[in-house]
């Protein structure tokens, strides 16, 4: 079977999958009622299924990037997440979105056991994800021809999302559809870079580094850590901070042709 058909075959049998697990999340009160389990779970339905298809089609796993890669990606792949997620920071600050406040040492040391379980269980998922969709979907786009294969992997990423973001409550707001487009511009520009570093450094490992600490940065450290009060215009946080507000969209894009510039001037 083509790399092409099989790329096909994993969107739409992830999709259903994954929707219809989405589905019984929504139709249960949304993702406040579940535990951080059950998005973990979900998180890792991509890897899981692109496994099984491998095994099933016998398509074999050269192109799943399972080997170590190329060691200064790595660098990258915490620190364009941390200098993203420093100048979402600043600019919150600046805007008075949040204020800049540290965690007290009593509170960190209650918070300590949450903060471990969080980054454990976040790269858990974001290894079950990228696995399915760096370790697979990419590589198979690319062979099989995909136009634009880093925009395409992160609209199927983007996709994958919606009906949590739109529907499940994911985030607090009173226009969740417009949450979810600006959620979906950001997961599309962090397809870029996650999918360069994914290329450039051969390895799945890396991007689904990124991945956590992306995650990490911007769900707990940012918000809980550093910015631990809100300001006066902290109704704006998940639509233009947050982790996937447009303040993302507009940083990894900038990002990415920063980035690829930086490696083309070395020839690497």
């Amino acid at each position: 079977m083509s790399d092409r058909n099989q790329a096909l075959i994993f969107i739409v049998s992830m999709l259903a999958i994954s929707w219809g697990f989405e589905a019984f999340i929504i139709a249960n009160g949304g993702v406040r009622n579940f535990g951080p389990l059950w998005i973990v779970g979900l998180m890792c339905i991509p890897g899981v299924l692109s496994l099984a298809l491998r095994i099933t089609l016998k398509s074999g796993f050269g192109d799943a990037g399972f080997r170590v890669g190329k060691g200064p990606y790595y660098i990258y792949a915490i620190a364009v997440p941390l200098l993203v997620a420093s100048l979402v920071a600043l600019l919150s600050v600046v805007f008075d979105i949040r204020r800049f406040s540290l965690i007290s040492p009593e509170q960190l040391v209650l918070i300590t056991p949450v903060l471990l379980s969080i980054l454990g269980l976040g790269l858990i998922g974001a290894f079950g994800e990228e696995i399915g969709w760096r370790g697979f979907l990419l590589p198979k786009m690319i062979s099989g021809g995909f136009k634009n294969p880093y925009f395409a992997c992160g609209l199927v990423w983007a996709s994958w999302h919606l009906p949590l973001i739109a529907l499940g409550g994911f985030y607090q707001t009173d226009n969740a559809l417009l949450m979810a487009l600006i959620y979906s511009l950001g997961i599309i520009a962090m397809s870029f870079v996650f999918s360069e570093l994914r290329v450039r450094s051969g390895s799945v490992w890396v991007a689904a580094i990124a991945h956590a600490a992306h995650n990490f940065f911007l769900q707990f450290a940012i918000p809980v850590l550093l910015l631990t009060m809100p300001g006066s215009r902290s109704e704006l946080w998940d639509m233009v901070a947050g982790d996937t507000g447009l303040c993302i969209a507009v940083l990894y894009i900038a990002a990415y042709i920063v980035f690829c510039h930086i490696l083309r001037r070395h020839g690497t």
